[in-house]
């Protein structure tokens, strides 16, 4: 039976917890926010091949990755996480703050040796490498691993990579923002040698290099495939966007991208290819504030977030098509309109709102009165309609008679608590029980809602359904097919 472990209520630091783990733990970090996780056992934390997950208390929340930071204190050698054991993307990572990495290849995460594990909502940030990859290195032509929904930022690296250092491997990369790196070569991302590395919908943006390419850098028989992304404000000597190089033949995939200046800032060696597939555009995102990176290498955090009218929405591949689960760099569903949206950012025409349900089990027998509900807007998300979110709008704004649960069931009871970030509802349980009775478990429920302001709302949350007759709601089923049949 898998086991919770949990930092630092029963282990000191985090790799003594990873140590005490078997296949199927959990690893749970509670949030620092007055001292980082550092020294020995809280940095170059080493998985071992073990098929475990690390996380803080909320990858979802930014609040709690904001405040659940390994701090590496840039010491010499010394990264966030290494992976060099084989692990593979059941071996997981989420929801952490890297920063103060300082180390030869990868200063807050270095894969290799068949390794590719699964890291997924973390900020990387402020981390250096003496050579490649200030903020994620991948080398070895077997690893595959999955980053999704990272905000990679302020990392540099003295030769390549600012961002992320690919070589030989074949990284899968979505979903990201990765903003304000440098390198002389490559500021945000610098891949070569034959690997399959794949692009998916990120942004890159307010990137540096000195000599080549302040977004992308392609060198060597790199083949790479960019699909859904915006490249946008990245700076260099020379190709602002993308250098794809010789040394051997290379050959670089772009569809569905957003590029400033499209084949004025990507530069091509005569040996080496450009496949500009479909959809490609030249058109200002329109980011809701871009950041920049000055003639110091200081960064001014940016907002990537898309306003209502950029160019980018729905303007992603038409083939795309995302898992049911898939969702952008805010955990907002990947496609919320008529077709994907290019970049880490999904559009939506409603603030985002975190919904929690109790009971979590619905007994459909069962005789109590009401079913509870928290609505919360996410921290460090936005609304969709020119202007912040979680600066200018509260729970306290909502219309409580706009409240429906599944457009059909109005609250019979609301509550924000005094100094609270939550507004508390009560809802109708019998009513509930009813609307559930012949529906699927889990059962997926929506409350909806508007603010003063006129703005909307949405969160879901899903319950299991226990207690149902099975017997009656076998033979109402068979009614319902009868008649249908019938018809």
């Amino acid at each position: 039976m898998a086991t919770d472990r949990y930092v630092p209520g029963e282990h000191e630091t985090i790799q003594e917890a990873v140590d005490a783990c078997v296949d199927g733990d959990v690893v749970i970090v509670a949030p620092n926010a007055d001292t980082a996780y550092s020294g020995p056992g809280n940095c170059n934390i080493d998985l071992k091949g073990k098929i475990i997950t690390v996380r803080s208390t909320d990858p979802a929340d930014p609040q709690v990755v904001s405040t659940t930071v390994i701090d590496c204190e840039g010491q010499g050698s010394t990264r966030g996480f290494v992976f060099r054991t084989g692990e593979t993307r059941d071996c997981k990572v989420a929801g952490f703050t890297i920063t103060g990495g300082n180390a030869f290849l990868g200063g807050g995460i270095h894969c290799s040796n068949n390794s590719s594990p699964s890291i997924s909502n973390c900020v990387i940030t402020a981390n250096s490498a003496y050579v490649f990859g200030g903020g994620i290195a991948c080398e070895n032509s077997n690893i595959q691993p999955k980053i999704t929904g990272c905000t990679i930022t302020a990392n540099s690296a003295q030769v390549g990579g600012g961002g992320i250092y690919i070589t030989g491997s074949s990284p899968a990369i979505e979903n990201c923002v990765i903003s304000g790196n440098f390198a002389p070569r490559g500021g945000a991302i610098y891949s070569h040698n034959a690997g399959q590395p794949t692009i998916v919908n990120c942004t890159i943006s307010a990137n540096a290099a000195s000599v080549f390419a302040g977004g992308i850098y392609c060198y060597n028989s790199s083949n790479l495939d960019i699909t859904n992304c915006i490249l946008w404000s990245d700076t260099a000597a020379s190709a602002s966007e993308i250098m794809v190089a010789a040394g051997a033949p290379t050959s670089v995939q772009i569809s569905y991208c957003n590029i400033q200046g499209l084949t004025e800032n990507v530069v091509c060696d005569s040996a080496s290819t450009v496949n500009w597939g479909q959809g490609n555009i030249n058109l200002d995102p329109l980011f809701t504030s871009p950041g920049s990176l000055d003639a110091l290498r200081v960064y001014t955090q940016g907002d990537y977030h898309l306003l209502a009218g950029s160019p980018c929405i729905d303007a992603g591949d038409p083939a795309f098509t995302a898992d049911p689960d898939a969702t952008d760099i805010d955990g907002n569903p990947r496609i919320s309109g008529a077709k994907v949206d290019m970049g880490a950012d999904e559009f939506q025409s409603f603030i985002p709102a975190r919904i929690k349900i109790k009971p979590k089990a619905l007994n459909l027998k069962g005789n109590g009165r009401f079913v509870f509900c928290s609505i919360e807007f996410k921290a460090g998300r936005h609304v969709r309609h020119g202007h912040h979110d979680h600066h200018g709008h509260d729970v306290a704004d909502i219309v409580v008679d706009s409240i429906r649960l599944n457009d059909q069931i109005s609250p019979v009871e609301t509550k924000v608590k005094k100094h609270g970030r939550k507004l508390h509802v009560k809802f109708d349980r019998p009513a509930i029980q009813d609307m559930l009775n012949d529906a699927q478990s889990p059962a997926l429920l929506t409350v909806t809602g508007s603010l003063e302001d006129g703005t909307t709302f949405e969160g879901q949350d899903k319950i299991k359904i226990v207690g149902r007759d099975r017997k009656k709601h076998k033979a109402e089923k068979m009614v319902k097919k009868s008649k249908k049949h019938k018809k």
